[in-house]
């Protein structure tokens, strides 16, 4: 039996949902006209970057009834929030999609994954999915070639400044140590002082999607770009392989102590993502895509873990399809194999419990890049 949760969750979940059922629309809409902690619910929405899709929902089943909810209020900061993703969305896309044509004018294939690609295939609305960087695949025999292009668009690899909108240049190395020991290039950056709201464009190069590891996985990179598609000016990997990368992003962040100490580890977001990725798509290929880009284990992990926050929205005959034999892993972080804890709460219980890192043992702090 599912362990039970608070109203305050309850209402969260339903709002985070891309296409709530009649039925749980009218549950939100009793939610929002009880005396709940409000405090928590807008924090939980911010703190799981899930506020765009509450306002959609709000739109949808809730704002003709404002004059007399109770939540009426607090509704107002999330419109504010939902407009200002929307327009950072479109500037962040239409630079990504100049970065882009510059890539393939040099002859250099390359692929969205995640945030604008995401937004742009699985949600109605911009404004529903928040991101703040644009992550984009490459060959990893061309990653010099794309790095050249980026330098002569005016990217530099570093961190922004807020104090002095520049883009602070990275150590070189902190650069070396995140090509030699990760999947992605330190983060590229361009400050856009032309722009509405956005600051700067930030990119992370791929040239592997063996996510949080130095491991190579060049023939799934190729196989990736090779069916990469065209959406909204971008390109990007399939809809597939864009569930596939979803769920592989989420269990490997949601399994590394890491970010477990950054509490980057469990994100409402990611597994929203993974329910809107499933929507209206013909899924009998998952499992054998999946295989052959090596991610069973990883796929299966998130869609169990989507399965038990929003019961009903993934397939049961694609999780048996997917199911592993051994099933410990589903509740286990650490840091290596010899280094490995297992939760003691159910995941929907720690998704929202902003503490659950005094579970673990040793050195809570975060390892400093390159240290």
């Amino acid at each position: 039996m599912a362990e039970p949760v608070s109203q305050e969750i309850e209402l969260v979940l339903l709002l985070s949902l891309p296409d709530p059922r009649p039925d749980q629309a009218e549950v939100m809409l009793e939610l929002l006209n009880t005396p709940l902690d409000w405090n928590q619910v807008l924090g939980m929405l911010t703190v799981h970057r899930v506020v765009g899709i509450a306002w959609h929902n709000i739109l949808r089943y809730v704002i003709q009834h404002r004059q007399t909810l109770l939540s009426a209020y607090f509704l107002k900061s999330l419109k504010v929030t939902a407009a200002g993703q929307r327009l950072m969305a479109q500037e962040q896309m239409s630079r990504t999609a100049e970065m882009q044509r510059a890539l393939a004018d040099a002859g250099v294939r390359s692929a969205i994954l995640k945030g604008g690609a995401v937004a742009a295939m699985a949600y109605p609305d911009l404004g529903m999915r928040m991101f703040h960087d644009n992550d984009v695949l490459v060959d990893p025999d061309r990653l010099q070639d794309a790095v050249a292009v980026l330098q002569d668009l005016g990217y530099v690899q570093g961190s922004w400044d807020y104090a002095t909108a520049s883009v602070r240049p990275a150590p070189r190395r902190q650069v070396l140590h995140m090509a030699m020991h990760s999947h992605q290039t330190y983060s590229y950056m361009k400050p856009t002082p032309e722009a509405t709201v956005l600051e700067c464009h930030r990119l992370d190069v791929h040239f592997s999607v063996d996510l949080m590891t130095g491991n190579r996985s060049d023939a799934a990179v190729s196989a990736l770009l090779d069916d990469r598609i065209e959406l909204r000016g971008l390109s990007s990997i399939s809809p597939i392989d864009m569930l596939i990368f979803s769920c592989v992003h989420f269990a490997r962040e949601a399994a590394h102590r890491n970010e477990v100490m950054a509490l980057k580890d469990l994100v409402l977001y990611k597994l929203v993502d993974v329910v809107a990725l499933l929507a209206d798509r013909d899924l009998d290929g998952v499992p054998e895509r999946a295989a052959r880009l090596g991610f069973t284990r990883e796929v299966y992990f998130a869609l169990h873990h989507t399965d038990e926050l929003f019961t009903g929205r993934v397939p049961a005959e694609l999780l048996d399809r997917l199911r592993p034999n051994d099933l410990g892993y589903l509740d286990e972080v650490g840091e290596g194999e010899a280094d490995v804890h297992r939760w003691r709460a159910p995941m929907k219980q720690r998704m929202f419990d902003i503490h659950r890192l005094r579970e673990l043992d040793g050195d809570l702090s975060i390892p400093v890049l390159g240290g």
